[in-house]
């Protein structure tokens, strides 16, 4: 894909600029991808819904994403789990 391939490159040349692995520098920028998008997604639901998310349920819900992302590569997966993550730290 020219997308990964552009990122790949980006984070290259970050990386050497940095003083960083370029793969540790790329994983760093799709984990950062991933979490906007998570967090973007979330706060636009709630606006929609008109509600408040309760104080740290945004990032802890898209850290869960990021992380079960890495782990299982399945974003299926991750919505799941980290659904039911969120669902009990509201108490739903």
């Amino acid at each position: 894909m020219v997308r990964t391939v552009s990122l790949s490159c980006l984070a290259a040349a970050a990386g050497a600029l940095l003083g960083t692995a370029p793969a540790a520098r790329a994983q760093s920028m799709l984990d950062q991808a991933i979490y906007s998008r998570c967090s973007a997604a979330m706060a636009a639901d709630f606006q929609q819904a008109r509600k408040t998310p309760a104080p740290g349920l945004i990032d802890n819900t898209c850290n869960c994403v990021v992380q079960q992302i890495n782990t299982t590569h399945n974003i299926d997966l991750a919505r799941t789990m980290c659904s039911k993550q969120a669902m009990t730290q509201t108490g739903n």
